[in-house]
């Protein structure tokens, strides 16, 4: 996806060649009819064109930067991209061999081209952590998650003394 900023700019630009073209129009109107439909102080109501014209503008800047705002506020709150299905993850990571369970899944954006995933991943005994750890980096990277953490325990072990609680419960994160 292209650039937050890039697409914020592009629609700004396009919002002001919009207005200016409507700027424009009133301008053409009020100078063309400012002698015609008179009110009973003598004052054209073309004139109201231009207060008519700032407030529809106003409208179409909050209709077209609404979009921006949520996608803002989204990735500000780390948020799970729209594309990325948690449960998807977790599943995709308890099928790497070893892995018996996957919790306290997080995957968030940065921005549009970076984006993070970290999990808790509960390993059998005697599992090859180098062979779990390099499985599951291969599967953020098909998620495009290009910066990864995972934490391996060791099956029976529960890191609810920390804040996980037993494994496969879920606690996963998706700010949606």
């Amino acid at each position: 996806g292209s650039s937050l900023a890039l697409r914020a700019a592009m629609v700004h630009v396009i919002g002001d060649i919009v207005q200016s073209v409507g700027v424009c129009i009133a301008a053409a109107l009020i100078w063309a009819f400012s002698d015609r439909w008179l009110d009973a102080s003598g004052v054209s109501y073309w004139y109201r064109v231009d207060p008519v014209c700032t407030y529809l503008f106003s409208l179409l800047v909050l209709y077209s930067s609404y979009g921006t705002m949520s996608e803002a506020v989204h990735l500000l709150m780390a948020g799970v991209p729209s594309d990325i299905n948690i449960s998807e993850v977790r599943s995709r990571l308890k099928a790497i061999p070893s892995v018996v369970g996957a919790h306290d899944v997080h995957v968030w954006a940065l921005s549009a081209s970076k984006r993070n995933m970290w999990a808790h991943l509960t390993v059998s005994a005697g599992a090859d952590s180098a062979s779990v750890l390099h499985a599951a980096q291969r599967a953020a990277a098909d998620f495009g998650c290009d910066h990864t953490c995972f934490q391996l325990e060791g099956e029976g072990t529960v890191c609810a003394a920390l804040h996980c609680g037993p494994p496969d419960v879920a606690h996963d994160h998706s700010h949606a």
